[in-house]
């Protein structure tokens, strides 16, 4: 596989970039949506229009802004159980592509490190529990395909961790051989962490949801999972390159390890958000 280019040229660590574009608030977010919606109507001098078009438009005119400058606010895993659990009250053939999208969402606004998978992957599971709950037998397969959604998104998750440790290997001025094992050590937990996620909701629930969430964590375990093969695939593709790649470092403190964490997880955030769009437009051309 060819290295994917970079989409962070700057060699500057992500917090100093983060001083520089600090996330704004969701109360700032809602202003600078309200503004643009009201400068909307104004230059059609109020007269005709619709309101609801004129926020919606501006809404997503100011979170691809955002987006870009990587300012989109975090989601709270609250905003993340509201919008899983609003994606299962849907139709059933859309749920996993729905909430592989939220996942995706909610994973591109930060840095795509171990703890935001775990917060994310948590609130996405809690909120399709509590979706499915309310929806008697169908709601196990609206939970399995939702979890299905999730999986998606998590493998998502491990391509772009190993396109940026295979980017980081060819950066060797910046980062270890070290960092970059505890990188791949990382990647390769995130199958556990999937299936550990499942195991949790089980026990924290009864019937149809209780049963479905035990059955997904047993096939995921027994026959593996979307995110278990990509994982697969990306720790045999980086075996040789942390093995050649980077270089040996005689400082080895925390804030070493720190800033090469911190730096590779800003660099996969990026890449993920590329992944993102192109599972975004494979949805839209079966739509088509």
């Amino acid at each position: 596989m060819a290295k994917a280019k970079s989409t962070s040229a700057s060699n500057a660590a992500p917090e100093s970039v983060a001083e520089k574009n600090p996330p704004v608030t969701a109360e700032e977010r809602y202003r600078m949506i309200a503004e643009a919606a009201y400068f909307r109507a104004e230059k059609r001098a109020f007269v005709g229009g619709n309101v609801a078009e004129d926020w919606l438009q501006a809404e997503a005119e100011i979170d691809r802004m955002l987006k870009e400058q990587g300012r989109l606010p975090s989601m709270t895993p609250e905003e993340i159980e509201q919008r899983v659990q609003g994606a299962l009250a849907t139709d059933p053939a859309a749920i996993a592509a729905q909430v592989r999208a939220i996942t995706l969402d909610a994973l591109t606004r930060g840095h795509l490190d171990t703890d935001a998978l775990k917060r994310v992957t948590a609130a996405v599971v809690k909120g399709a529990r509590e979706g499915a709950a309310p929806l008697g037998e169908p709601g196990g397969q609206a939970l399995k395909e939702a979890m299905r959604g999730l999986d998606e998104a998590l493998a998502g998750a491990a391509e772009a961790a190993q396109l940026a440790i295979q980017e980081a290997a060819g950066r060797s001025s910046e980062f270890s051989r070290q960092g970059l094992k505890r990188a791949v050590d990382e990647l390769a937990t995130l199958q556990t962490l999937f299936i550990e996620t499942l195991q949790d909701a089980a026990r924290n629930t009864r019937g149809v949801v209780q049963a479905t969430f035990t059955e997904l964590a047993e096939h995921a375990r027994s026959s593996g999972s979307a995110v278990g093969q990509r994982t697969r695939i990306a720790l045999d593709q980086l075996a040789h390159a942390v093995t050649a790649g980077a270089r040996e470092q005689a400082k080895r403190g925390t804030e070493v390890v720190r800033h090469e964490a911190a730096l590779l997880a800003g660099l996969a955030a990026g890449l993920l958000q590329g992944i993102a769009a192109r599972l975004e437009s494979k949805d839209t051309d079966k739509d088509a």
